[in-house]
């Protein structure tokens, strides 16, 4: 008895482990190798700084007593341990300071459990990076492609797709790093089906950090079981019991479906950096607000408004009196008033500015307590992440500065120069300048490296 049924087509899950497993390096767009080697690098950076906080360190000491090992590196403490294990710290880290990228359309965090993935299971297998780069793009692709068919939805239900659609991306990494065949591909994705979960019921807690990591180590081990032999279904994405019907009950079909154009329109494209360290939602409103700062004082404002659409006020307006004063740094990232208080006030909106400045600045306070969210009506949400800051003085005098879409998306990208940038500013938190600009030359060259070790190694906080 097999669980894989002879269907008249391929399955979903059937396609997309096609396309991993037989993806050709040189059938890759270079813009697409090119944002990939961008995004891993900056998904380094912002692990190692992660690394350096209080969440990363003990992130690092709880996965350490899960097991005995030496398989794959964990980014800033260097040391060894079992893959999946490694992978589970590194994707934490990574989303430790929501400073990551997020493909737009689907609200994916791409870059995070993707790293995780690839990079232990790639320096466990002892791979080149030339196939750890190519291992990367298949997860942001399978990974945005998962999102963007549930587009919006996910997260309405309250689950969080960088925790759900990452773990099929890891696995599909994995899997190929692994030299796994197409039906132990499929049956490791049908298994991630029953792994893949991430809830935002997150209140003062850390979980939301968490979720990457979970996606990392759960691909990995959806791998190992398939590799040994152990089944699963290959109807996991269109099936009524399947991950679509379950989570979002209805099944994407036609130019929705996941697999829908595999290696023709190119998702990844899609995934936004971010120059902010705090959720994406606010990045337009961040950047309205440093756009009008200085065109007057900011003792004679009276009032701030900033539309939003309805699905955000409760993630990132809502309730007034937690985003006017955050009581936690976490806090302080979902919340519009805070970060359009820190734009107008410091003219800056780095991670000084949540972690080292305090976070009950009375100056900043007195400002958030002047914005005001209010309804927008012309927000094309999710397609684009639109911010308007709406300024009234109190001689009558308003300014008003609107965002269709935020630096750092593809219509207004970073450039290399602000992407390395980025970089060293977070890499060096961790390690030495020195070290950061060779781990850049590496990760930007990364084809051709005959292995991670080396990479890895700059990797290692002193």
């Amino acid at each position: 008895m097999t669980l894989h049924a002879a269907p008249t087509t391929p399955t979903d899950s059937e396609r997309l482990a096609a396309f991993a497993l037989h993806l050709e390096p040189d059938a890759i767009p270079e813009p697409v190798q090119s944002l990939a080697k961008e995004h891993l690098l900056d998904v380094l950076g912002i692990a190692l700084a992660s690394s350096s906080f209080e969440f990363g360190r003990v992130a690092i000491d709880g996965v350490r007593t899960l097991g005995n090992g030496a398989e794959a590196s964990v980014i800033g403490s260097g040391e060894r341990l079992p893959a999946a294990s490694a992978a589970l710290a590194n994707g934490i880290l990574a989303h430790c300071l929501d400073f990551d990228d997020t493909h737009i359309g689907a609200i994916y965090h791409a870059s995070a459990p993707a790293m995780a993935a690839v990079l232990a299971a790639g320096q466990a297998r002892g791979a080149s990076g030339r196939e750890v780069l190519t291992a990367f793009i298949v997860a942001l692709e399978i990974g945005c492609r998962l999102g963007s068919s549930a587009a919006g939805q996910l997260h309405g239900r309250g689950f969080h797709p960088t925790a759900l659609c990452g773990t099929f991306a890891a696995a599909a990494a994995a899997g190929r790093l692994n030299g796994l065949g197409h039906a132990a591909l499929v049956s490791a994705l049908g298994l991630c089906g029953s792994m893949a979960a991430g809830i935002l019921e997150i209140g003062e807690s850390w979980l939301k950090r968490l979720h990457p990591g979970w996606a990392a180590h759960s691909g990995l081990s959806a791998v190992a079981l398939a590799r040994a032999g152990f089944l699963g279904p290959n109807t996991v994405f269109e099936g009524p019991r399947g991950f679509y019907a379950t989570h979002v009950q209805a099944v994407p079909a036609g130019e929705r479906s996941p697999a829908h154009a595999l290696g023709e329109h190119w998702q990844s494209l899609g995934i936004a950096l971010k120059p902010y360290p705090c959720c994406h939602f606010l990045h337009g409103f961040v950047d309205a607000a440093l756009e009008l700062r200085g065109q007057f004082a900011l003792a004679d404002i009276d009032r701030i408004e900033c539309p939003l659409t309805a699905m955000l006020h409760p993630l990132v307006g809502a309730p007034r009196e937690r985003c006017v004063r955050p009581p936690t740094v976490y806090a302080a990232l979902f919340s519009v008033h805070y970060a359009v208080a820190v734009a107008l006030l410091k003219g800056r909106v780095d991670l000084a500015a949540f972690y080292d400045d305090p976070l009950d600045d009375p100056q900043v306070l007195a400002l958030a307590d002047k914005v005001h969210v209010v309804e927008d009506p012309a927000s094309d949400f999710p397609v684009h992440f639109p911010g308007e800051v709406r300024i009234t003085l109190k001689d009558g005098r308003q300014f008003n500065c609107r965002r269709p879409t935020s630096l750092g998306t593809p219509e207004v990208p970073l450039s290399r120069a602000q992407v390395e940038a980025k970089f060293f500013a977070n890499a060096t938190r961790a390690i030495g300048r020195d070290a950061a600009q060779r781990l850049a030359e590496l990760v930007l060259n990364l084809e051709r490296a005959p292995s991670l070790e080396p990479l890895l190694e700059l990797c290692r906080a002193p």
